[in-house]
């Protein structure tokens, strides 16, 4: 692909271009999956990509919704409160949305 086809691109071809290079591990962390799910949102609101590769890219983005969901789940999981008892001491117990 020359630099003029590259100029050309819609920013949802860029996106699907430069999602590809991306490793298994960058796609598989929190950060990395956001990231990606913010730019599909991007270029869903752009409305330029022809309907079928918006529908990939909704899909996509449907599945990295659940993994920043896991994700969260997984950290609140290990998230720890410290609360005082009533006799004074410092007591750990688990985070819960309660």
């Amino acid at each position: 692909m020359t630099e003029a086809d590259k100029t050309k691109q819609t920013p949802a071809e860029k996106m699907s271009a430069e999602s590809k290079k991306k490793t298994k591990k960058e796609e598989k962390s929190f950060e990395a999956a956001l990231a990606r799910l913010n730019e599909i949102v991007s270029a869903l609101e752009d409305g330029t990509a022809p309907l079928d590769k918006s529908l990939s890219l909704y899909e996509e983005g449907i599945s990295r919704v659940r993994l920043c969901t896991e994700k969260l789940d997984a950290a609140e999981q290990q998230i720890k409160v410290l609360t005082r008892a009533e006799n004074g001491d410092i007591v750990e117990r688990d985070f819960s949305n309660d």
